[in-house]
């Protein structure tokens, strides 16, 4: 008969308990989340040098860095990365089970049941510092781009933000931003939306005057953002259109290509497996998916299949908030969960919540994040950097934001029966996304 030591036997029984442990996880279901706090860089002269949105056709960056808003000594980059963080962590609790048994309590906040399907969240950061942290960098945005760039140095090319985001093939994106409030804005929150193929197909009709006004003016994708001054909201559309199909804007009659005014082909500014094939730059110009006009356009390639295919539709248009697909859907119900969060969490704590201001219409245009990311995309400017309530509750309450999110991140992935409570202005839906009809589409991205 062998005989164990009191140390030898408790050894035995840690490499035991690890060894159960990892074989009981082997079964639980493990999502793949980014959290993207906006922004980080700065814009900075030359553009040659620190812009973004590199084109390899130009050779040159083809805008000023996106730096971001800020009121005072309160900056976008900030807030939303300390927000980020604390998401982030939050998340990562279900790695363990120690963790995960945190995790439950705040679920339990939510719903009415006590009992949650085991899951594991693999959360990545896009990035956990901003320029402030190295000014004296000869590249202070070399972090920070949304597109791929040449390295200052060597000239190979380096990913950008959209690239990196792909390369980790995340099931979700979080991206967090802050507004600008006018004059009269009160507050708030609002999704940020990019329509698929099926949207912009119509606007180009409208654009060849082959399909009425109409078919715009009384679509939810109407509110589209005005960013061209003096110029309508369809016109604005329009504009949109002719860039995500041609690069190109179009001149206010919406027929003639405005040749000085070039976007570029984003879809070639990512790495990822819709880029074109090598030397996609000779076609420029001739008939086919280079052509600068509507009429010897063809949509053609890997990105134009990408496109027109079914599950691009699923997550940019139609969907359970009546547009704008699972993209919609899951920024909106992220919204609910703060909207509905923030007063239970704050309640518990008999500590007084803030009033917070509405769910916005959407913000829509031709972002990069909604299209460019092969996920669906939860696309939130979740508050105006110069509203005092809002930074409160981005602040002072970031755990209880933080909460909130990542309660309703397990909630899109499994559904959870919330508690309703008619007094609140919103109450989440609780419903999980249909993940099942992507198949591997989070996966091929690469």
């Amino acid at each position: 008969m062998v005989f164990l030591s009191f140390h030898n036997l408790k050894k035995s029984l840690s490499i035991l308990y690890i060894v159960f442990i990892s074989f009981s996880l082997e079964a639980v279901p493990v999502f793949r989340i980014v959290v993207d706090p906006g922004h980080g860089g700065i814009a900075k002269d030359p553009k040659a040098q620190h812009g973004d949105k590199y084109d390899s056709v130009t050779q040159t960056y083809l805008e000023t860095y996106k730096q971001g808003t800020e009121h005072g000594n309160v900056t976008e980059r900030k807030v939303v990365l300390d927000l980020a963080k604390e998401v982030h962590r939050v998340l990562k609790l279900t790695e363990t089970e120690a963790g995960w048994k945190e995790f439950e309590e705040y679920l339990k906040r939510f719903s009415k049941k006590s009992d949650f399907q085991r899951v594991i969240f693999e959360s990545k950061l896009t990035r956990e510092s901003s320029f402030d942290d190295d000014p004296n960098s000869d590249d202070p945005n070399s972090a920070y781009r949304l597109y791929d760039f040449p390295d200052q140095k060597t000239g190979v090319r380096r990913k950008g933000r959209l690239s990196k985001i792909n390369e980790l093939k995340p099931q979700l994106v979080l991206s967090l931003h802050l507004n600008p409030a006018s004059k009269g804005q009160t507050g708030g929150m609002g999704a940020v939306l990019t329509p698929g193929y099926k949207t912009f197909s119509k606007l180009k009709k409208i654009s060849d005057k082959k399909s009425s006004a109409n078919s715009f003016t009384n679509s939810p994708w109407s509110e589209w953002l005005i960013f061209q001054s003096g110029w309508t909201k369809l016109e604005n559309a329009i504009a949109d259109t002719w860039i995500y199909f041609h690069g190109y804007w179009p001149k206010k009659n919406g027929k003639d290509t405005d040749l000085t005014k070039f976007e570029g082909y984003r879809q070639n500014m990512v790495s990822w497996h819709y880029a074109d094939d090598p030397n996609w730059e000779k076609q420029i110009g001739k008939p086919g998916p280079y052509a600068t006009d509507h009429e010897t356009f063809s949509e053609t390639g890997k990105f134009w299949e990408r496109e027109k295919g079914k599950k691009e539709e699923w997550r940019r248009e139609g969907g359970r908030e009546g547009f704008g697909g699972d993209n919609h859907f899951v920024t909106k119900e992220l919204m609910r969960f703060v909207q509905y969060g923030l007063p239970v969490l704050l309640k518990e704590k008999d500590s007084p919540y803030p009033e917070l201001g509405p769910i916005q219409k959407p913000y829509i245009s031709t972002y990069s994040l909604p299209t460019y990311t092969n996920a669906l995309c939860a696309f939130i400017e979740i508050g105006y950097v110069n509203r005092s309530r809002d930074v409160k509750y981005l602040t002072q309450n970031k755990k209880e934001t933080a909460i909130s999110l990542a309660v309703g991140i397990y909630s899109l992935f499994v559904g959870l029966d919330v508690k309703k409570i008619p007094s609140l202005p919103y109450n989440p839906k609780g419903k999980k996304v249909n993940w099942e009809r992507y198949e591997n589409y989070f996966d091929e991205v690469l």
